[in-house]
């Protein structure tokens, strides 16, 4: 059975993600779309925008078979994490090729990046220990390092779809050939057709009207109260002891005692601890673990475990052809939450994942 996976946030599901699955399914000839997809937070530490099984459910309207949700524990990572975490959840499928969305023409380009940052070669490590000393962020850091050594990969890693695709390919280099590689290029549209989510998203915030980027069975009748998630979020830090900040996911070399030292009224004021270290998508994360109790210690078992996968929709037809799969995979298969047993070693992390469902709930509003 062929399959391809698509790993995605649809934060919303726009034209442009439509043309991708698409595309994919297309062109890998795939019996099966599979995508894995973050729950209720986004990689850059905001909440989504729908709820996890109406974004699942746009997906199958636009073609996908089974959609699966990327654990908590690996969306509110760093885009190495997120890629490492969300390729561990796709090798519960044995063998498929992966798609992804970029800005590069050429898919040996990117092949060509990752395996250079995979070797990290002792020139650009040396480079990148100095820029960490000054303070930049370990992403700024690999950057300035590899404008000096090698300019053209640092170009390449300058635009995000790319960057992401680079974390998956080093991601994936762990599991040998089971996984390969097709890209969709992402081509300039002025705004008629396409938009990224980020920029919808802004539009949203402005009152436009968005329709005409995205799918006519998209329907954006809830939304975020970002207010009031702010409010939960700022006080999940500042009822924090340094003590406990350190023991939170994301939080590292000291950040604990600042965040503990501050006294916040408002997540602008979280927000004011941005720094060439910590990025303002880093403290988002910060907060956001705060906020849901995503500590160090489910981060290690996550990375000790074997990987899990929940089912957020399916397409009918396919129950059969693709259950069966990911029963017998080495790994931890539910159907729902609830089918995770009591005494299972990652129910912490199933667990995790319905805190982050709650606090979504929460916070969601009608038009």
């Amino acid at each position: 059975m062929r399959i391809t996976a698509i790993i995605a946030e649809y934060n919303p599901f726009h034209n442009g993600h439509l043309k991708q699955l698409r595309t994919a399914k297309r062109e890998t000839n795939a019996d099966a779309l599979v995508v894995v997809m973050s729950g209720s937070f986004t990689e850059r530490g905001d909440l989504c925008i729908a709820d996890k099984f109406t974004r699942a459910n746009w997906a199958i309207q636009a073609g996908a078979d089974l959609v699966l949700e990327l654990p908590t524990v690996y969306s509110l990572s760093s885009a190495q994490k997120f890629a490492e975490g969300a390729l561990k959840t796709l090798s519960m499928l044995g063998e498929y090729t992966l798609s992804f969305g970029t800005e590069a023409d050429e898919l040996e380009g990117l092949s060509m990046a990752a395996e250079f940052m995979q070797s990290e070669l002792n020139d650009v490590s040396n480079l990148l220990k100095g820029f960490l000393s000054e303070g930049y962020s370990v992403a700024k850091s690999r950057t300035l390092a590899l404008d000096k050594v090698r300019p053209d990969v640092s170009n390449m890693l300058k635009s995000p779809n790319n960057i992401l695709a680079v974390e998956y390919m080093k991601a994936g280099a762990k599991y040998d050939d089971k996984v390969s590689y097709h890209q969709v290029p992402r081509k300039p549209d002025d705004m008629k057709k396409y938009a990224s989510s980020t920029a919808i998203r802004e539009m949203l915030a402005e009152g436009e009207n968005v329709e005409r980027f995205l799918p006519e069975f998209v329907k954006l009748d809830e939304r975020i109260d970002n207010a009031k998630y702010n409010t939960i979020s700022t006080y999940a830090l500042s009822a924090m002891s340094a003590e406990e900040l350190k023991e939170v996911a994301n939080i590292s070399e000291g950040m604990e005692n600042r965040i503990a030292k501050s006294d916040f009224e408002s997540m602008n004021d979280v927000l004011s601890l941005t720094s060439k270290r910590y990025t303002r998508s880093t403290i988002k994360r910060i907060a956001a673990s705060a906020t849901v109790g995503l500590k160090k210690e489910l981060v290690n078992l996550a990375n000790e475990e074997k990987p899990y996968c929940t089912v957020l929709a399916v397409r009918p037809s396919k129950r059969k052809s693709l259950f069966p799969i990911l029963a017998s995979a080495n790994g931890y298969f539910f159907f729902k939450a609830s089918d995770c047993p009591a005494d299972s070693p990652v129910r912490p992390l199933v667990d995790l994942d319905e805190k982050a469902a709650k606090i979504q709930k929460l916070c969601k509003f009608t038009i």
